[in-house]
């Protein structure tokens, strides 16, 4: 693809002609969606612009997975496909990135820059060719939610190793369960000695879920004690596994094997539509700090306070706030009145 056919008038068999954006609108879109859509995600970007740039370029044929990874995550060790699943993760956060600015802050917007599925060189369309594809983005991707696996905290700094080894081997085994999507290790490993809220680690990832946990020893036997989350935080299951042996690798292949076994396949369905899990948290959130103003409200210093976060909550989550009313109704009385 030279430069001249991205604004090349298209004939479309019918008698009309589509105009295709020109390189200036393309870049000048790409300014635009990174200022909405890419604030805090610098490497997604980076993925995005280099695919843009290359394919105004006119080497949009040249960009296979090998290409993209060396260019963008390659180091000391050289990129190999065969084993580093990154490009293909980071290409399916991107579709659904742009999937969403489409469909939110950009849905309005007269160019449309796209990833179709099946490869990695961009595509570019003024707005009468948005709804088709839009609605084909936002559909290739459904499926199990991204599983992010963070490596498990070891409790004695002489299992450090071990605990590495159970987060690569759950990894490893996720990998081939054809009803999960699992972010690659290369970008899991990043979090093993770094500080971190589940929500950076889910955005980072571009995952739904995040499983983690804690490894400890006594004498011969492991235990392990798991948790999946939501990437808002919110705990939706958690177990406690022991492993029994002296062998490691035996140790944390069975581990591994036990956690994926006992991981309840329906908090891995695709989210139901509605309002977001960051809504539905952020309401949580503001029921409890409702509360716990209402409790430490015993010398009226802070109702005041209180009616407000609780006015909050209420409209974001009216029904969550119903068994706090009596509460709100005796500390909202004037000091000596009784109910």
């Amino acid at each position: 693809m030279r430069l001249a056919d991205i604004a090349a008038p298209v004939d479309t068999g019918a008698g009309k002609t589509i105009r295709r954006p020109t390189p200036e609108e393309v870049r000048a879109q790409l300014e635009r969606i990174r200022a909405h859509a890419f604030t805090g995600s610098e490497k997604l970007y980076a993925f995005l612009h280099f695919v843009v740039e290359e394919a105004l370029a006119g080497r949009a044929a040249t960009l296979k997975e090998l290409v993209i990874g060396v260019e963008l995550y390659g180091g000391i060790v050289e990129y190999d496909p065969r084993i580093d699943s990154a490009v293909r993760v980071e290409a399916r956060r991107l579709r659904r990135k742009l999937a969403a600015y489409y469909a939110g802050p950009g849905r309005g917007d007269a160019v449309i820059v796209s990833i179709p599925t099946g490869g990695y060189a961009p595509s570019f369309h003024l707005r009468q060719d948005a709804s088709r594809i839009i609605t084909e983005a936002s559909g290739a991707e459904r499926g199990p939610p991204m599983l992010a696996v963070l490596p498990f905290t070891a409790l004695c700094v002489h299992e450090k190793a071990f605990a590495a080894g159970v987060t690569d081997e759950i990894i490893y085994a996720a990998e081939r369960d054809a009803h999960l999507r699992v972010a690659p290790r290369a970008i899991m490993f990043q979090f093993r000695e770094s500080r971190y809220s589940l929500h950076e680690v889910a955005a980072h990832a571009g995952s739904d879920l995040v499983l983690h946990g804690t490894i400890r020893r006594v004498q011969a036997v492991h235990r392990v004690c798991v948790e999946l989350s939501s990437r808002w935080g919110q705990i939706l299951w958690s177990d406690r596994v022991d492993i029994i042996g002296e062998g490691e690798l035996d140790v944390q292949e069975r581990m591994a094997e036990a956690i994926l076994e006992r991981l309840p396949r329906d908090a891995l369905r695709e989210p139901a539509p509605g309002r977001s899990p960051e809504a539905r948290f952020d309401g949580n959130m503001l029921v409890g700090d409702a509360s716990c103003g209402f409790r430490r409200a015993n010398s009226h210093s802070r109702p005041a306070e209180g009616v407000r976060i609780y006015d909050r909550a209420a409209r974001r989550r009216p029904g969550a706030v119903r068994r706090f009313d009596t509460c709100i109704y005796i500390f909202s009385q004037p000091v000596g009145t009784s109910a």
